[in-house]
């Protein structure tokens, strides 16, 4: 194990509770992707252990002296495992195929993992290839205490490219579905990053309901169509999904069906959401809810799409749609957007429209995030009132 010397402004970070120690800003000695470094301040005093992740830039804190560990191993991944089960049990999520996030980086003592337990099966992330060695024991850990079938780790490269590397740890299904709020959605476990269901919307798509029911709802980006499915269970009276892909819309028909929501109300668009609205727009259709999670980035129209330059456009569009008192219900994904809601002012302003905001939202209970790392906090939720 390597000592690595902290400067004063690092050792204040760690010992504030921060986990992910950014090395662009330390002169250290040249560290090989997963070494094991012992973090000490200028006197020698141990401040911590680390896994050193270069791919990322970061020294991965996995522990600190209260914790009593001498090294990062099996134990530590192991009492990490169990203390974040306790809490999604205190939360009431922890169920034979239920759907929700075990572990969240930092906020559960392991920077640089996460992992979302699907049914019967967990898919573990690792954020960089000197973290890979943990991976599989993590596996084991997770398998063992949440009593899975099996779990797979996945490698996902800097930059959150779509390629990923894969194990399989016990067995997963190709195919199976997990149960949150009593519907059940097929999952694809291993499928690259599109597993079917994302658990960060877990309290939203609770939340959705109270919006929905005897509205028309247009879901735009509708993916699986998990949001739309969560208006449809709410007593909406149609649901419109709109995706690009129609291998998704196959996949959100069936968790439709298998919900009971079979027909004519429940429609699947394939197509580009910004050209779907100049065309609804035109026809003089309109939607009382207008549900938008889009992506961070994208080049599924033919030129990239970037969240803060052309969501303003986007909300402008919608907003034509929607009649007085209608509503939009507006997600981002990425902690480098800033404020979700001054992208709504410019959009609304755009369409000469005003509206309030009648809720604001994040990440769900089960994504902890450390108070010293507030760039992990991700998620931002808004739902407006037009007028």
């Amino acid at each position: 194990m390597t000592d690595v010397s902290l400067p004063p402004f690092a050792a204040t970070f760690l010992a504030g509770g921060g986990r992910d120690l950014d090395t662009t800003r330390m002169e250290l000695p040249a560290l090989a992707a997963g070494a094991h470094v012992r973090l000490v301040d200028a006197g020698g005093e141990e401040l911590g252990l680390a896994i050193a992740d270069p791919e990322n830039a970061r020294l991965r804190v996995l522990a600190v002296p209260t914790d009593n560990l001498l090294k990062i191993d099996g134990t530590l991944l192991a009492l990490r495992v169990e203390r974040a089960l306790a809490w999604r049990k205190q939360l009431g999520l922890v169920a034979a195929d239920q759907a929700y996030r075990l572990l969240h980086g930092a906020g559960d003592g392991l920077p640089g993992f996460s992992c979302d337990v699907l049914g019967k099966a967990a898919v573990i992330w690792v954020y960089g290839e000197g973290l890979r060695g943990l991976g599989r024991q993590l596996a084991d850990a997770v398998i063992g205490f949440a009593q899975l079938s099996g779990a797979v780790v996945k490698l996902r490269a800097r930059g959150g490219a779509d390629a990923v590397e894969q194990e399989v740890v016990g067995k997963v299904d190709d195919r199976y579905i997990a149960h949150e709020h009593g519907a059940g959605y097929e999952i694809h476990a291993l499928t690259g990053l599109n597993t079917g269901l994302f658990t960060d919307m877990r309290e939203h798509r609770r939340g959705l309901p109270r919006f929905s029911a005897g509205k028309r709802v247009l879901n735009l980006f509708s993916y699986t169509g998990a949001l739309g499915l969560a208006c449809a269970r709410g007593g909406a009276a149609a649901v419109t999904n709109v995706d690009t892909s129609a291998g998704v819309h196959a996949w959100a028909q069936g968790n439709f069906a298998r919900a009971g929501f079979t027909g004519d109300a429940w429609r699947f668009e394939t197509g580009d959401a910004i050209r779907f609205l100049a065309r609804a727009q035109r026809d003089k259709e309109r939607y009382d809810l207008v549900v938008i999670d889009p992506p961070t980035f994208s080049t599924a129209r033919g030129s990239p799409w970037v969240l803060d330059r052309d969501y303003p456009n986007l909300i402008a569009q919608a907003a034509a749609v929607v009649p007085e008192a209608g509503m939009l219900w507006l997600a981002a994904n990425t902690h480098e957007l800033g404020s979700l809601t001054k992208l709504a002012l410019k959009g609304l302003r755009n369409a000469n429209r005003t509206g309030a905001i009648v809720e604001q939202g994040g990440l769900p209970p089960e994504y902890p995030t450390v108070v010293a790392q507030p760039h992990d906090r991700y998620l931002q939720v808004c739902a407006i009132r037009l007028s």
